[in-house]
């Protein structure tokens, strides 16, 4: 009985300690309320309000007054000029308390933030910020958030989200992806060039979590980080060839083999970089990753092409390339094209390049190539001399895409052939105008050729022949007519 009854008074003082808790909590939340609105244009103050809410959120969180607690922050900071940090606090309120009441005003002090911030990174940081949907429970949502944040890396929000990812463990020290987190931490280090800290971070994931998925993940971000960053191609070796060898059945083979291609390439190992960019390729396919897929040929091609100096094994693997993925309009047109410019510019083979853009025409003809590659095809057809084809494709290409580029270069083209042959008919009518005039003239020539008959007695005897230089000169003069002639 007495057991009962202390259990009883035990909990009436926990919830009475507590009620008294979050009375000071929301007494305080009051004060720095009315103290924002008091001091609004003290700039000194009102950073160091910023931080007593920052203070006040991390043991308050569950308390209805945090959604007004992060608005309130967020003023503070865009008062403080402390645009970067007022977009971070945002878009935490943003994932925390999607239904907000405050959303309307939220949505304001974003507007004031955005146009503070660079343009080029204004239409990427409000899209961020336009959640379509977002999980039920919090923990999830605020762990979205934080890998959202990581991703746009916002200059100047190092510290604001240090302190976000540290408020996280606090608030849910047993999340059950922890080990994700913990693996973006490695990321955000890594974005900002604190590589020995971005190290720390995929080691630990890797040495604290037996059971993580991320193991091999952890390996490979390793190897990047050595291959990429601090240039120590054995280092990164040994991380890579880990992950081949113990974990073959990773979603990261693919992405390893990727980048020891691209670790080849930095060495000026042209061969072995072409060997591990195919294997990543045939795996990326064989995972259905198909973006990747056809990236990954497409560096193949550009390995022989520009570094190899192989020209035909290029336009193999583009022409392969557009094989394997003819049944997607962009990428087989994209690879066909590529295959057609290097036919042109490094083989000089024109029926090569034809064969490659009529492919586009033949299997894409609304395709945003179409119009280019018809009118190289046009031009490839002149060059060979057979006008009569190229003024065909000129023909269909200004009828089928009278408004592109290409329609008005082609329209042009076809009047260039179609005055040249004008001038070659004109041509032909002066030639058969003159023909009766040459032969007149060729008959005269025959006239005064022939010898003047002496009726005296020739001194050289009538039976001797005529000299070979005489005979000489009668065929010159024979010549001088049938040149007349033609």
């Amino acid at each position: 009985m007495k057991k009962l009854q202390y259990t009883t008074l035990f909990l009436v003082f926990s919830f009475c300690t507590l009620n008294i808790f979050a009375q000071n909590a929301v007494s305080e939340f009051t004060f720095y309320s009315k103290e924002k609105e008091r001091q609004s244009d003290n700039i000194k103050l009102l950073e160091t309000l910023d931080r007593h809410l920052g203070a006040w959120l991390d043991k308050n969180y569950a308390l209805p007054e945090a959604d007004d607690a992060l608005v309130l922050r967020a003023e503070t900071e865009v008062l403080t000029k402390q645009y970067p940090k007022a977009y971070i606090t945002l878009l935490r309120h943003k994932y925390e308390f999607p239904n907000s009441a405050n959303s309307t005003k939220a949505k304001d002090l974003l507007m004031q933030v955005l146009n503070k911030m660079p343009k080029a990174q204004k239409q990427t940081l409000q899209k961020a910020y336009e959640i379509k949907s977002v999980p039920k429970n919090t923990e999830d949502r605020i762990a979205q958030f934080l890998s959202a944040a990581t991703k746009l890396e916002i200059k100047g929000t190092y510290q604001p989200l240090n302190e976000q990812y540290e408020s996280f463990f606090a608030r849910f020290p047993v999340y059950d992806n922890k080990d994700k987190i913990e693996l973006m931490i490695g990321d955000w280090e890594r974005a900002n060039k604190n590589y020995q800290a971005a190290i720390m971070q995929y080691k630990k994931v890797y040495d604290i979590y037996p059971s993580t998925k991320y193991k091999a993940a952890s390996l490979r971000m390793l190897g990047d980080i050595y291959a990429g960053e601090l240039k120590d191609y054995n280092q990164a070796s040994y991380y890579y060839n880990n992950v081949l060898k113990n974990f073959p059945n990773s979603i990261e083979i693919a992405t390893t083999y990727h980048h020891l291609a691209i670790m080849n390439e930095n060495q000026k190992d042209y061969p072995s970089a072409v060997d591990n960019i195919t294997k990543a390729a045939e795996v990326y396919l064989k995972n259905a990753q198909k973006d990747k897929a056809y990236g990954a040929y497409l560096y193949k091609a550009e390995l022989r092409n520009k570094r190899l100096k192989n020209y035909a094994g290029a336009v193999d693997t583009l022409n392969q390339t557009a094989e394997l993925f003819k049944t997607d309009a962009n990428k087989f047109t994209d690879a066909k094209n590529q295959a057609a410019e290097i036919y042109s510019s490094k083989l000089k083979d024109k029926y090569g390049e034809l064969a490659a853009y009529e492919s586009i025409t033949a299997n894409y003809p609304d395709s945003a190539l179409a119009p280019k590659a018809a009118y190289r095809s046009g031009e490839i057809y002149e060059s060979l001399g057979q006008n009569d084809k190229a003024k065909e494709i000129y023909q269909k290409l200004i009828v089928k895409y009278p408004a592109d580029a290409f329609a008005t270069k082609a329209q042009k083209r076809l009047v260039r052939i179609e005055k040249n042959e004008q001038k070659a008919k004109t041509l032909k009518a002066a030639v058969a105008v003159a023909a009766p005039v040459a032969q007149q003239a060729s008959k005269q020539a025959e006239q005064i050729s022939q010898p003047i008959i002496s009726t005296q007695d020739d001194p050289i005897k009538k039976d001797t022949a005529i000299p070979n230089d005489l005979q000489e000169e009668e065929v010159e003069a024979e010549d001088i007519v049938m040149e007349v002639e033609e």
